[in-house]
Formats: C-alpha cells, structure tokens, sequence
C-alpha cells in the first residue's frame, strides 16, 4: 500500500475560534456545479503554485455534512508560502488563519513534510481582530498545527486509474488513484483518494476512509481568491 501524507483532520480542530456565521446556507456548499473535466493525463503532482490559487473541500461524516474547509495560497516571501485556511462547521462556528511556511517547495518536492517549519501563524477572533503568533510563542504550536500543512504535501507513487469521479465541483474524466494511511491523533487511517492534474494546491478531488464513513470531497477551486486576513 503506498503512503501520502494526507491529513484528514479538518483545520477547525485546531483553531476552534468562533466568528459570526456565513449567511450561505451549510448544505448548499455541496450544490453540484454540473461541469465535466476531460482526462488530463496520469497525476504525478499538483501544478506550480500562484497567489490566488485556492480550493474549497467538504467533508461528510456518517452520510451528514460536516465541515468545509478552504485553502488559499496568499503570497510568497523570502522564508516561504503564505497560506490562508478557513473553514466552517455544520453549527455555522467559523476559523480562519494565515501561516508562513518555510521549506514548503523543498517538501513538496521530495514528499517530506519534516521540511516545513513554522515562521508565524495569524488568526482572526470573532470581532474581526488579527491575532499574530510568533517567535517562541509559535513553538507550541507547531504539533497542533501539523495536521494543517502536511494536507498541502502529496507524495503519489504508481498511481492506478481513478476513472472519472463525480463530486459538487463538477466531473472528473482520468482521475489517478491510490490507497494511503495518515496518522490522525494517534490513529491509523485508512484511505483512497482521487486525483487531478487540473486541480490546484494539491491535486485533491475526493478522499474516503476505508470504512466509508468519513468523505471529502472538491467543492469547488480556482486561481483568483483573496485573502480574508490582510
């Protein structure tokens, strides 16, 4: 069974802070777009990052929505990536964060997230107000903050023919697949998870547990997002 380093932990877990709810209804985040993809080719990586690239994931516990998550690559700096996740869950508690990542390219390209190091990390508290971590107050952080950035390094070796697969985003033709475990809070998960050349950030279309009961899945993506923290 080949290996990706994959989190399946949403962001919300470790950035619990509550910001006011979005007006848009939880479950019309998963509204089908009914756009097809053609194949592409074999998925080997995800295209070159650019500002503004983001991607919207859904996530479906026990056949319920869960929570939504986007990723968004803000900018680049001397150290790094600047990168930009929000999510929501299904009571409408929202998080949103920024994090400077140094070693991010060097770890993408050899699939080891031990690479990365965290420089700072930001978030925003319900008022609005943006909170700024760093130095050795960011120390602490850095084990709660794992899970978060090892989802942007994929490692895919051999991968077999996905076929096209279905999600809110649209269809996919000539999706690459394969079978992975992550550790998730000491626990080893199973999974498989569909890829797409066209798809930025990391190539995600759909990751599901081997056991089914926890899905998530391509809600949407594109190359011109903005930053909710300035």
């Amino acid at each position: 069974m080949k290996k990706v380093v994959l989190s399946l932990m949403a962001v919300a877990l470790a950035l619990p802070c509550a910001l006011a709810a979005p007006a848009k209804s939880f479950d019309s985040y998963w509204t089908d777009s009914g756009v097809f993809y053609p194949a592409t080719g074999t998925f080997s990586k995800p295209a070159a990052w650019v500002p503004g690239q983001y991607v919207v994931m859904g996530t479906t516990v026990s056949g319920k929505h869960d929570t939504v998550t986007t990723t968004l690559v803000v900018r680049k700096e001397d150290q790094g990536w600047v990168i930009e996740n929000s999510s929501v869950d299904k009571k409408g508690k929202e998080s949103v964060s920024q994090m400077l990542l140094a070693g991010l390219d060097t770890a993408m390209t050899t699939g080891d997230p031990s690479k990365i190091d965290l420089i700072w990390m930001k978030s925003m508290d319900k008022s609005g107000k943006v909170n700024v971590m760093e130095g050795p107050a960011i120390t602490m952080l850095k084990g709660l903050m794992k899970s978060s950035w090892e989802k942007l390094v994929v490692n895919v070796a051999a991968p077999a023919d996905g076929g096209a697969v279905t999600v809110p985003a649209g269809k996919f033709g000539g999706t690459s697949t394969i079978k992975s475990t992550a550790k998730v809070m000491g626990r080893t998960i199973e999974a498989q998870s569909w890829f797409y050349s066209s798809v930025p950030v990391n190539g995600v279309v759909k990751t599901m547990t081997s056991d089914g009961k926890t899905v998530s899945e391509l809600l949407a993506f594109g190359t011109d997002g903005t930053p909710r923290i300035p």
